[in-house]
């Protein structure tokens, strides 16, 4: 069975539908979207995706539609390494092999999986892949950091979403090995509380070990100061993580790209620029790990700027 729904260009999901993992899964976003959008298909059903064979799909003119420099969340409709999908992972790092000029994004829960779901070619790492692991609480962090430390890889990241408790990341973030922790409250049909304390701890953590945070939105229910916020849209969600002030941004993450046809390290003149929207991203906590707009129409005004003019501008309305 195939699934289908609206794509997002920022995203390659080949498979959609997922099983509860843990805690963190309680109050799922997929469930919650599938269910506004009626999908009759069970959202515990792991199939496939019109969009399986996305990052290889090629124009009329025979050039590939992900253009090179692009990064793409896998999976954000699931998890890449539930264990319905193996037989389809094969044919994914193929496609991840071919595309040696895009950046993908793995994310899980299902850490211990990991190891083996690699492809027998992996070594320490391709170096357009980015592995990174889902951590809700402490107690799934003490679970999952010690399996993930010991998976080797080119890039890591920790995503701590949805938060709801605070979290030690110290073990994580003084191997070296983290590039980037993002984090959300929770939303989507879910309002356990984000408290504010959880947020500046773990800023203060990443600033210890210069390691970027970007904050996403702070959850349907936001503690500041003991005081409860109930926010009704992501916009109010995402202008409170930026008025927090806690993200931070210390380097930005190079990956070495290569051309598909000749295999020849690409040069920042054959990567588009990133451009961002002067109307929209001005006040986004992600700016600076984010890899610039891909004009998906989502925006009602757009005006693009590099990423020097969008970083000149928020310092001028800071």
């Amino acid at each position: 069975m195939v699934a289908a729904y609206m794509s997002d260009p920022r995203s390659w999901n080949p498979w959609h539908g997922c099983r509860k993992y843990s805690e963190g899964c309680e109050n799922c976003y997929v469930f919650f979207t599938d269910g506004l959008r009626g999908v009759e298909i069970p959202s515990t059903t792991v199939r496939r995706t019109g969009d399986f064979y996305y990052p290889v799909k090629r124009d009329r003119n025979g050039n590939y539609k992900v253009p090179a420099g692009s990064e793409l969340d896998v999976n954000r409709t699931s998890d890449s390494f539930i264990e319905e999908a193996s037989e389809w992972l094969e044919e994914v790092w193929d496609m991840v092999r071919e595309r040696s000029d895009v950046i993908f994004s793995f994310l899980t829960k299902r850490v211990a999986r990991m190891a083996g779901s690699l492809p027998p070619d992996w070594g320490d790492g391709y170096d357009n892949v980015s592995l990174n692991i889902t951590c809700e609480n402490q107690r799934a962090f003490d679970e999952r950091w010690p399996i993930f430390r010991d998976i080797p890889a080119k890039h890591k990241g920790l995503n701590l979403a949805p938060l709801i408790g605070p979290i030690d990341l110290s073990p994580a973030l003084e191997s070296g090995q983290i590039e980037y922790v993002r984090t959300c409250g929770e939303f989507f049909g879910g309002d356990r509380p984000c408290r504010l304390e959880w947020l500046e701890s773990i800023s203060e953590q990443c600033s210890e070990y210069e390691v970027n945070l970007a904050i996403g939105p702070v959850g349907a229910v936001f503690y500041r100061n003991g005081f409860p916020y109930v926010l009704r849209t992501t916009d109010e969600m995402l202008d409170y993580a930026y008025r927090t002030h806690l993200s931070r941004f210390f380097r930005r993450v190079d990956y070495d790209l290569y051309d598909p046809i000749d295999g020849h390290l690409l040069n920042g003149s054959e990567i588009k620029e990133p451009m961002y929207n002067a109307n929209r991203c001005v006040r986004c906590t992600q700016m600076e790990l984010c890899r610039g707009c891909v004009e998906c129409g989502n925006c009602g005004k757009v005006d693009l700027i590099t990423g020097d003019e969008l970083t000149e501008f928020r310092n001028s309305q800071a």
